[in-house]
Protein backbone atom coordinates (compact mmCIF):
# COMPACT_ATOMS: atom_id res chain seq x y z
CA UNK A 1 0.00 0.00 0.00
CA UNK A 2 1.49 3.38 -1.14
CA UNK A 3 1.07 6.60 0.43
CA UNK A 4 -1.53 7.69 -2.22
CA UNK A 5 -3.42 4.57 -0.60
CA UNK A 6 -2.82 5.89 2.85
CA UNK A 7 -4.76 9.05 2.17
CA UNK A 8 -7.58 8.09 0.59
CA UNK A 9 -8.31 5.68 3.58
CA UNK A 10 -7.83 8.62 6.04
CA UNK A 11 -9.83 10.73 4.12
CA UNK A 12 -12.91 8.35 3.42
CA UNK A 13 -13.32 7.57 6.91
CA UNK A 14 -16.56 7.73 9.21
CA UNK A 15 -15.69 11.31 10.19
CA UNK A 16 -15.13 13.19 6.89
CA UNK A 17 -18.24 15.38 6.56
CA UNK A 18 -18.59 14.47 2.62
CA UNK A 19 -18.85 10.05 3.45
CA UNK A 20 -21.76 12.06 6.03
CA UNK A 21 -23.36 14.02 3.46
CA UNK A 22 -23.29 10.68 1.20
CA UNK A 23 -24.83 8.46 3.44
CA UNK A 24 -27.88 10.66 3.99
CA UNK A 25 -29.17 10.09 0.28
CA UNK A 26 -29.54 6.36 1.06
CA UNK A 27 -32.40 4.83 1.97
CA UNK A 28 -33.47 2.71 4.73
CA UNK A 29 -33.84 0.59 2.36
CA UNK A 30 -30.91 0.39 0.72
CA UNK A 31 -29.18 0.90 4.02
CA UNK A 32 -30.93 -2.87 5.21
CA UNK A 33 -29.63 -3.85 1.56
CA UNK A 34 -25.91 -2.61 2.56
CA UNK A 35 -26.72 -3.85 6.30
CA UNK A 36 -27.07 -7.63 4.90
CA UNK A 37 -24.32 -7.33 2.67
CA UNK A 38 -22.14 -6.46 5.22
CA UNK A 39 -23.25 -9.53 7.62
CA UNK A 40 -22.55 -11.39 5.01
CA UNK A 41 -19.28 -10.42 4.62
CA UNK A 42 -18.27 -10.45 8.40
CA UNK A 43 -19.38 -14.13 7.90
CA UNK A 44 -17.09 -15.30 5.85
CA UNK A 45 -13.93 -13.49 7.09
CA UNK A 46 -14.94 -14.79 10.38
CA UNK A 47 -15.00 -18.13 8.75
CA UNK A 48 -11.39 -17.53 7.20
CA UNK A 49 -10.18 -16.42 9.61
CA UNK A 50 -8.22 -18.72 12.53
CA UNK A 51 -7.56 -17.48 15.54
CA UNK A 52 -11.25 -16.92 17.49
CA UNK A 53 -10.86 -13.73 17.33
CA UNK A 54 -7.57 -13.43 19.30
CA UNK A 55 -4.45 -11.31 18.56
CA UNK A 56 -2.78 -13.57 16.38
CA UNK A 57 -0.93 -11.50 13.72
CA UNK A 58 -0.73 -11.45 10.15
CA UNK A 59 -0.80 -15.08 8.29
CA UNK A 60 2.07 -14.66 6.19
CA UNK A 61 2.36 -17.03 3.49
CA UNK A 62 6.09 -17.10 3.30
CA UNK A 63 7.70 -18.82 6.47
CA UNK A 64 11.12 -17.93 8.01
CA UNK A 65 13.53 -20.39 6.23
CA UNK A 66 17.23 -20.42 7.63
CA UNK A 67 19.75 -20.94 4.75
CA UNK A 68 23.22 -21.42 5.70
CA UNK A 69 25.12 -19.20 3.39
CA UNK A 70 27.18 -20.98 0.82
CA UNK A 71 31.30 -21.14 1.41
CA UNK A 72 30.51 -18.95 4.75
CA UNK A 73 30.98 -19.17 8.70
CA UNK A 74 28.73 -18.04 11.26
CA UNK A 75 30.32 -15.24 13.78
CA UNK A 76 28.34 -15.42 16.79
CA UNK A 77 27.14 -11.90 18.86
CA UNK A 78 30.01 -10.50 21.80
CA UNK A 79 31.32 -8.35 23.14
CA UNK A 80 35.58 -7.95 22.37
CA UNK A 81 38.12 -5.01 22.89
CA UNK A 82 38.95 -4.39 19.64
CA UNK A 83 42.48 -2.52 19.17
CA UNK A 84 44.56 -3.95 21.76
CA UNK A 85 48.09 -5.13 20.81
CA UNK A 86 51.77 -6.25 21.67
CA UNK A 87 52.98 -2.48 20.32
CA UNK A 88 52.30 0.35 17.68
CA UNK A 89 54.75 -0.12 15.24
CA UNK A 90 54.32 3.02 13.30
CA UNK A 91 53.72 5.20 16.77
CA UNK A 92 50.67 6.63 15.00
CA UNK A 93 48.14 6.26 17.65
CA UNK A 94 45.67 4.58 15.39
CA UNK A 95 44.53 1.59 17.03
CA UNK A 96 43.33 2.27 20.23
CA UNK A 97 41.82 -0.52 22.61
CA UNK A 98 38.19 -0.13 22.82
CA UNK A 99 35.53 -2.13 24.26
CA UNK A 100 32.33 -2.66 21.66
CA UNK A 101 29.76 -4.91 21.32
CA UNK A 102 29.26 -6.83 18.09
CA UNK A 103 25.97 -8.59 16.42
CA UNK A 104 26.16 -11.98 14.78
CA UNK A 105 26.76 -12.00 10.93
CA UNK A 106 28.14 -14.57 8.10
CA UNK A 107 31.31 -13.88 7.29
CA UNK A 108 33.19 -15.68 3.84
CA UNK A 109 35.98 -18.67 4.58
CA UNK A 110 38.38 -17.51 2.51
CA UNK A 111 38.85 -14.59 0.33
CA UNK A 112 36.90 -14.19 -2.92
CA UNK A 113 39.26 -16.00 -5.17
CA UNK A 114 39.64 -15.01 -9.22
CA UNK A 115 36.84 -17.86 -10.31
CA UNK A 116 34.01 -16.61 -8.53
CA UNK A 117 34.86 -12.61 -9.32
CA UNK A 118 35.17 -13.62 -12.49
CA UNK A 119 31.59 -15.12 -12.17
CA UNK A 120 30.43 -11.56 -11.48
CA UNK A 121 32.45 -10.15 -14.40
CA UNK A 122 31.05 -12.34 -16.72
CA UNK A 123 27.20 -11.69 -15.53
CA UNK A 124 28.01 -8.08 -16.49
CA UNK A 125 29.43 -9.07 -19.88
CA UNK A 126 26.58 -11.19 -20.98
CA UNK A 127 23.96 -8.53 -19.32
CA UNK A 128 25.69 -6.33 -22.00
CA UNK A 129 25.65 -8.82 -25.06
CA UNK A 130 21.89 -9.48 -24.22
CA UNK A 131 20.69 -5.82 -24.42
CA UNK A 132 23.24 -5.14 -27.49
CA UNK A 133 21.66 -8.05 -29.40
CA UNK A 134 18.37 -6.67 -28.26
CA UNK A 135 18.79 -3.62 -29.56
CA UNK A 136 20.09 -4.61 -32.73
CA UNK A 137 16.53 -6.30 -33.17
CA UNK A 138 18.34 -9.90 -33.07
CA UNK A 139 15.22 -12.48 -31.13
CA UNK A 140 17.02 -15.51 -30.98
CA UNK A 141 15.19 -18.54 -30.28
CA UNK A 142 13.02 -16.82 -27.29
CA UNK A 143 14.46 -13.08 -26.94
CA UNK A 144 16.85 -11.58 -25.13
CA UNK A 145 15.01 -9.39 -22.96
CA UNK A 146 11.79 -11.08 -20.96
CA UNK A 147 9.04 -10.39 -21.90
CA UNK A 148 5.17 -10.18 -20.71
CA UNK A 149 3.11 -13.37 -21.18
CA UNK A 150 0.26 -11.56 -21.64
CA UNK A 151 1.15 -8.58 -23.55
CA UNK A 152 3.99 -9.81 -25.34
CA UNK A 153 6.07 -6.95 -24.57
CA UNK A 154 9.34 -6.67 -23.31
CA UNK A 155 9.46 -5.40 -19.71
CA UNK A 156 10.14 -1.55 -18.54
CA UNK A 157 12.95 -1.56 -17.03
CA UNK A 158 14.07 -4.41 -18.92
CA UNK A 159 14.75 -7.76 -17.61
CA UNK A 160 17.36 -10.19 -19.15
CA UNK A 161 16.30 -13.46 -20.33
CA UNK A 162 19.37 -15.85 -19.37
CA UNK A 163 17.66 -18.92 -21.10
CA UNK A 164 18.73 -17.43 -24.38
CA UNK A 165 21.86 -18.43 -25.41
CA UNK A 166 24.63 -15.81 -26.55
CA UNK A 167 25.54 -16.37 -30.42
CA UNK A 168 29.36 -15.45 -29.70
CA UNK A 169 31.44 -17.36 -32.13
CA UNK A 170 28.35 -16.39 -35.12
CA UNK A 171 30.01 -15.39 -38.66
CA UNK A 172 26.56 -13.47 -38.85
CA UNK A 173 27.76 -9.94 -39.78
CA UNK A 174 24.83 -8.18 -38.72
CA UNK A 175 25.46 -10.30 -34.92
CA UNK A 176 29.12 -9.60 -35.15
CA UNK A 177 28.26 -6.01 -35.76
CA UNK A 178 25.64 -5.41 -32.81
CA UNK A 179 28.79 -7.54 -30.18
CA UNK A 180 31.60 -5.36 -31.63
CA UNK A 181 31.04 -2.42 -29.02
CA UNK A 182 32.20 -5.35 -26.52
CA UNK A 183 35.23 -6.49 -28.55
CA UNK A 184 38.57 -4.17 -28.87
CA UNK A 185 38.54 -2.36 -31.71
CA UNK A 186 39.51 -3.04 -35.32
CA UNK A 187 42.54 -0.63 -35.16
CA UNK A 188 43.80 -2.47 -31.98
CA UNK A 189 46.43 -4.53 -33.57
CA UNK A 190 50.21 -5.68 -33.05
CA UNK A 191 52.56 -8.02 -35.01
CA UNK A 192 49.37 -8.27 -37.48
CA UNK A 193 47.13 -9.80 -35.11
CA UNK A 194 43.84 -8.47 -33.95
CA UNK A 195 43.11 -9.43 -29.93
CA UNK A 196 40.21 -10.79 -30.07
CA UNK A 197 39.27 -10.44 -26.36
CA UNK A 198 37.10 -8.21 -24.75
CA UNK A 199 37.31 -4.77 -24.35
CA UNK A 200 37.18 -4.36 -20.10
CA UNK A 201 36.78 -0.48 -20.62
CA UNK A 202 32.87 -1.53 -21.75
CA UNK A 203 32.13 -4.08 -18.53
CA UNK A 204 30.60 -1.37 -16.43
CA UNK A 205 27.79 -2.57 -13.77
CA UNK A 206 25.18 -0.18 -13.42
CA UNK A 207 22.91 0.15 -10.10
CA UNK A 208 20.79 1.91 -7.35
CA UNK A 209 21.59 2.61 -3.80
CA UNK A 210 18.62 3.71 -1.07
CA UNK A 211 20.93 6.38 0.94
CA UNK A 212 18.87 5.66 4.62
CA UNK A 213 21.49 8.27 6.08
CA UNK A 214 19.59 10.69 3.74
CA UNK A 215 16.20 9.81 4.35
CA UNK A 216 17.12 9.31 8.16
CA UNK A 217 17.46 12.99 8.78
CA UNK A 218 14.58 14.74 10.33
CA UNK A 219 13.27 17.92 7.90
CA UNK A 220 10.63 19.88 10.18
CA UNK A 221 7.83 19.09 12.53
CA UNK A 222 4.17 19.33 11.45
CA UNK A 223 3.96 15.62 9.60
CA UNK A 224 -0.39 15.06 9.32
CA UNK A 225 0.63 11.62 8.87
CA UNK A 226 3.13 10.95 11.97
CA UNK A 227 4.87 7.56 12.02
CA UNK A 228 7.44 7.02 10.66
CA UNK A 229 6.58 9.81 8.59
CA UNK A 230 6.93 12.06 11.18
CA UNK A 231 9.03 15.06 10.44
CA UNK A 232 9.67 14.26 6.64
CA UNK A 233 7.24 15.96 4.50
CA UNK A 234 9.26 15.02 1.45
CA UNK A 235 8.59 10.90 2.37
CA UNK A 236 4.58 12.51 2.75
CA UNK A 237 4.45 13.56 -0.60
CA UNK A 238 6.10 10.13 -1.79
CA UNK A 239 9.15 11.75 -3.33
CA UNK A 240 11.80 9.26 -2.29
CA UNK A 241 13.75 9.98 -5.73
CA UNK A 242 15.99 12.19 -4.15
CA UNK A 243 17.28 8.87 -1.82
CA UNK A 244 18.26 6.74 -4.83
CA UNK A 245 21.71 7.03 -5.70
CA UNK A 246 22.81 5.65 -9.38
CA UNK A 247 25.84 4.15 -9.63
CA UNK A 248 28.47 2.85 -12.09
CA UNK A 249 31.33 1.31 -11.54
CA UNK A 250 33.57 -0.84 -13.93
CA UNK A 251 34.32 -4.50 -12.90
CA UNK A 252 37.09 -5.28 -14.54
CA UNK A 253 40.29 -5.87 -12.26
CA UNK A 254 43.43 -4.15 -12.86
CA UNK A 255 45.70 -6.90 -13.94
CA UNK A 256 48.45 -3.97 -14.56
CA UNK A 257 48.77 -3.23 -11.11
CA UNK A 258 51.74 -5.97 -11.16
CA UNK A 259 53.67 -4.24 -13.51
CA UNK A 260 53.57 -0.92 -11.93
CA UNK A 261 54.03 -1.55 -8.34
CA UNK A 262 57.13 -3.39 -9.08
CA UNK A 263 60.19 -1.08 -10.40
CA UNK A 264 62.93 -3.54 -12.07
CA UNK A 265 61.02 -6.31 -11.49
CA UNK A 266 59.58 -8.60 -14.43
CA UNK A 267 55.70 -9.78 -13.61
CA UNK A 268 54.25 -9.79 -17.04
CA UNK A 269 53.45 -13.46 -16.82
CA UNK A 270 51.28 -12.72 -13.79
CA UNK A 271 49.54 -9.80 -15.88
CA UNK A 272 49.13 -11.71 -18.44
CA UNK A 273 47.86 -15.01 -16.55
CA UNK A 274 46.90 -13.81 -12.78
CA UNK A 275 43.20 -13.18 -13.11
CA UNK A 276 42.64 -15.32 -16.77
CA UNK A 277 43.95 -18.23 -16.59
CA UNK A 278 42.66 -21.56 -15.21
CA UNK A 279 45.98 -22.08 -12.82
CA UNK A 280 44.98 -19.49 -10.77
CA UNK A 281 41.02 -19.64 -9.93
CA UNK A 282 41.65 -20.24 -6.60
CA UNK A 283 43.84 -17.37 -5.59
CA UNK A 284 42.79 -14.36 -3.97
CA UNK A 285 41.40 -11.75 -6.56
CA UNK A 286 43.55 -8.55 -6.50
CA UNK A 287 43.27 -5.63 -8.62
CA UNK A 288 39.78 -4.26 -7.51
CA UNK A 289 39.48 -1.04 -5.61
CA UNK A 290 37.21 -0.23 -2.94
CA UNK A 291 34.28 1.14 -5.35
CA UNK A 292 34.29 -2.53 -7.25
CA UNK A 293 34.08 -4.98 -4.29
CA UNK A 294 30.75 -2.22 -3.23
CA UNK A 295 29.31 -3.14 -6.89
CA UNK A 296 30.08 -7.14 -6.59
CA UNK A 297 28.59 -6.62 -2.81
CA UNK A 298 25.31 -5.31 -4.59
CA UNK A 299 25.01 -7.87 -7.78
CA UNK A 300 26.03 -10.72 -5.23
CA UNK A 301 23.18 -9.41 -2.87
CA UNK A 302 20.59 -9.31 -6.28
CA UNK A 303 21.76 -12.56 -7.41
CA UNK A 304 20.92 -14.46 -4.48
CA UNK A 305 17.45 -12.44 -3.48
CA UNK A 306 16.36 -12.78 -7.26
CA UNK A 307 16.70 -16.78 -6.80
CA UNK A 308 14.79 -16.83 -3.38
CA UNK A 309 12.16 -14.63 -5.13
CA UNK A 310 11.73 -17.08 -7.84
CA UNK A 311 10.96 -19.72 -5.66
CA UNK A 312 8.54 -18.39 -3.33
CA UNK A 313 11.35 -17.72 -0.43
CA UNK A 314 11.55 -14.03 1.43
CA UNK A 315 14.53 -12.22 0.86
CA UNK A 316 17.50 -12.13 2.52
CA UNK A 317 20.08 -9.20 4.07
CA UNK A 318 22.42 -8.12 1.80
CA UNK A 319 25.67 -9.02 1.78
CA UNK A 320 28.30 -5.84 2.23
CA UNK A 321 32.07 -5.54 3.05
CA UNK A 322 32.51 -6.22 6.38
CA UNK A 323 33.26 -3.21 8.90
CA UNK A 324 36.36 -2.81 10.78
CA UNK A 325 35.29 -3.72 14.16
CA UNK A 326 33.03 -6.67 12.45
CA UNK A 327 36.31 -7.99 10.53
CA UNK A 328 38.64 -7.70 13.70
CA UNK A 329 36.50 -9.53 15.94
CA UNK A 330 36.05 -12.63 13.15
CA UNK A 331 39.57 -12.30 12.83
CA UNK A 332 40.26 -13.23 16.34
CA UNK A 333 38.44 -16.05 16.57
CA UNK A 334 36.88 -15.75 20.11
CA UNK A 335 40.87 -15.40 21.21
CA UNK A 336 40.87 -12.51 23.37
CA UNK A 337 44.21 -10.33 23.59
CA UNK A 338 46.24 -11.97 20.60
CA UNK A 339 48.03 -10.38 17.80
CA UNK A 340 47.90 -13.69 15.36
CA UNK A 341 44.20 -15.07 14.77
CA UNK A 342 45.78 -18.29 15.61
CA UNK A 343 45.78 -17.20 19.22
CA UNK A 344 49.82 -17.24 19.92
CA UNK A 345 52.27 -14.66 20.16
CA UNK A 346 54.69 -15.56 16.97
CA UNK A 347 53.94 -16.07 13.71
CA UNK A 348 55.37 -19.51 13.21
CA UNK A 349 54.30 -22.84 15.38
CA UNK A 350 56.64 -24.63 17.70
CA UNK A 351 58.33 -26.79 14.48
CA UNK A 352 59.06 -23.28 12.62
CA UNK A 353 56.70 -23.71 10.13
CA UNK A 354 55.16 -20.32 9.18
CA UNK A 355 51.30 -19.88 9.75
CA UNK A 356 50.44 -17.28 7.33
CA UNK A 357 51.92 -16.31 4.09
CA UNK A 358 53.34 -13.37 4.43
CA UNK A 359 57.38 -11.84 3.84
CA UNK A 360 59.13 -13.77 6.84
CA UNK A 361 62.97 -13.02 6.51
CA UNK A 362 64.36 -9.87 4.30
CA UNK A 363 63.83 -10.68 0.70
CA UNK A 364 63.28 -14.08 1.41
CA UNK A 365 59.49 -14.08 0.13
CA UNK A 366 59.53 -18.10 -0.23
CA UNK A 367 60.00 -18.67 3.48
CA UNK A 368 56.53 -19.08 4.23
CA UNK A 369 56.17 -21.36 0.64
CA UNK A 370 54.74 -18.61 -1.74
CA UNK A 371 56.33 -15.92 -3.28
CA UNK A 372 52.89 -14.04 -4.33
CA UNK A 373 49.71 -14.76 -3.28
CA UNK A 374 48.85 -18.14 -2.07
CA UNK A 375 45.94 -20.74 -3.08
CA UNK A 376 43.38 -19.65 -0.20
CA UNK A 377 42.97 -22.03 2.66
CA UNK A 378 46.40 -22.99 2.15
CA UNK A 379 47.37 -22.48 6.04
CA UNK A 380 45.35 -23.40 9.18
CA UNK A 381 42.16 -21.49 9.93
CA UNK A 382 40.96 -19.59 12.97
CA UNK A 383 38.63 -21.07 15.70
CA UNK A 384 35.74 -19.93 14.00
CA UNK A 385 36.68 -21.08 10.79
CA UNK A 386 37.92 -18.72 8.46
CA UNK A 387 41.22 -18.76 6.35
CA UNK A 388 43.92 -16.37 5.86
CA UNK A 389 42.83 -13.22 8.33
CA UNK A 390 46.53 -12.64 8.20
CA UNK A 391 48.55 -12.26 5.17
CA UNK A 392 48.23 -13.50 1.59
CA UNK A 393 46.36 -10.62 0.92
CA UNK A 394 45.08 -7.76 2.45
CA UNK A 395 41.57 -6.93 2.74
CA UNK A 396 39.33 -4.08 2.15
CA UNK A 397 36.76 -2.97 4.59
CA UNK A 398 33.33 -0.44 4.56
CA UNK A 399 34.34 1.72 6.97
CA UNK A 400 36.22 5.14 5.74
CA UNK A 401 39.62 5.64 7.61
CA UNK A 402 40.52 7.69 10.23
CA UNK A 403 43.59 7.25 12.66
CA UNK A 404 40.87 8.57 15.67
CA UNK A 405 38.12 6.70 14.66
CA UNK A 406 37.92 4.57 18.14
CA UNK A 407 37.38 7.02 20.03
CA UNK A 408 34.16 8.67 18.05
CA UNK A 409 32.14 5.39 16.88
CA UNK A 410 29.66 3.85 18.49
CA UNK A 411 30.76 1.03 21.24
CA UNK A 412 28.08 -1.31 19.32
CA UNK A 413 28.23 -1.77 16.13
CA UNK A 414 30.69 0.61 15.48
CA UNK A 415 31.14 1.72 11.80
CA UNK A 416 32.53 5.10 10.67
CA UNK A 417 30.81 5.67 7.12
CA UNK A 418 31.70 8.71 4.54
CA UNK A 419 30.90 8.35 1.12
CA UNK A 420 33.34 10.58 -1.10
CA UNK A 421 32.44 12.00 -4.18
CA UNK A 422 34.70 12.49 -6.59
CA UNK A 423 35.53 16.35 -6.06
CA UNK A 424 36.41 15.77 -2.19
CA UNK A 425 40.25 15.31 -1.37
CA UNK A 426 41.97 12.56 -1.49
CA UNK A 427 41.70 12.78 2.28
CA UNK A 428 37.91 11.82 2.46
CA UNK A 429 38.59 8.73 0.15
CA UNK A 430 41.01 6.75 2.47
CA UNK A 431 38.84 3.24 3.11
CA UNK A 432 40.16 1.03 5.87
CA UNK A 433 42.33 -2.11 4.92
CA UNK A 434 42.78 -5.27 7.45
CA UNK A 435 45.29 -8.34 7.57
CA UNK A 436 48.37 -7.15 6.10
CA UNK A 437 49.22 -9.27 2.70
CA UNK A 438 51.87 -11.59 1.33
CA UNK A 439 54.60 -8.78 1.48
CA UNK A 440 54.33 -7.20 4.53
CA UNK A 441 56.46 -8.22 7.09
CA UNK A 442 55.19 -9.98 10.64
CA UNK A 443 54.13 -6.33 12.39
CA UNK A 444 51.42 -5.78 9.49
CA UNK A 445 49.78 -8.57 9.58
CA UNK A 446 48.80 -8.52 13.04
CA UNK A 447 44.44 -8.57 13.79
CA UNK A 448 44.63 -4.98 15.17
CA UNK A 449 47.04 -3.34 13.03
CA UNK A 450 45.22 -0.56 10.84
CA UNK A 451 45.89 0.69 7.72
CA UNK A 452 44.20 2.14 4.37
CA UNK A 453 43.70 2.67 1.04
CA UNK A 454 42.48 5.29 -1.60
CA UNK A 455 38.75 3.97 -2.95
CA UNK A 456 39.58 3.98 -6.23
CA UNK A 457 43.37 2.71 -5.96
CA UNK A 458 44.08 -0.88 -7.19
CA UNK A 459 47.30 -2.89 -5.98
CA UNK A 460 48.47 -6.28 -6.07
CA UNK A 461 48.19 -7.34 -2.26
CA UNK A 462 44.49 -6.33 -1.40
CA UNK A 463 41.72 -8.02 -2.20
CA UNK A 464 38.45 -8.85 0.05
CA UNK A 465 35.50 -10.91 1.35
CA UNK A 466 31.76 -10.39 2.16
CA UNK A 467 29.93 -10.65 5.24
CA UNK A 468 26.21 -11.06 5.33
CA UNK A 469 24.12 -9.75 9.03
CA UNK A 470 22.68 -13.34 9.90
CA UNK A 471 18.72 -13.40 11.02
CA UNK A 472 17.75 -15.48 13.42
CA UNK A 473 14.86 -18.10 12.86
CA UNK A 474 12.07 -17.24 15.79
CA UNK A 475 12.27 -20.74 16.97
CA UNK A 476 15.94 -21.02 17.39
CA UNK A 477 15.50 -17.59 19.65
CA UNK A 478 12.64 -18.76 21.62
CA UNK A 479 15.15 -21.76 22.78
CA UNK A 480 15.26 -21.94 26.68
CA UNK A 481 12.20 -20.01 27.12
CA UNK A 482 9.22 -21.35 28.83
CA UNK A 483 7.17 -19.53 26.18
CA UNK A 484 5.48 -22.02 23.29
CA UNK A 485 4.12 -19.07 21.04
CA UNK A 486 7.04 -19.58 18.16
CA UNK A 487 7.41 -23.62 18.43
Amino acid sequence: MGLHDICIKINTNYNNPNFLAFSKIITFKKMKKLILIACVLLGLAACKNSGDGQLVGVNNKTKFVSFTPYGMVYIPTGNATLGGGESDPTLAFAHQPRSVSIPHFWMDETEITNNKYRQFVYWVRDSIAHHLLAEAGIEGKNGHLRKDKKTGEVYDPALVNWNEDIPWNSTDEEIQQALSELRNSVSTRYYHYRPLGINAARLNYEYWTFDYEAAAKKEKAGSEIGGMFANRPSQVSGNLDKFIKREVANVYPDTLVWIYEFTYSDNESMTRNYFSHPQYNHYPVVGVNWVQCQAFCHWRSQYRNAWLLSRGYPVEEDFQLPWEAQWEWAARGGLPNNPYPWGGPYPSNQNGCFLANFKPQRGNFVADGNLYPAVVASYVANDWGLYDMSGNVAEWCKDTYSPSASGFVSDMNPAYKYKALPEDPAGKKMKVVRGGSWKDISKYITVYYRDYQYQDTCTSYIGFRCIQPAMVNPKEANKGSGSKIYR
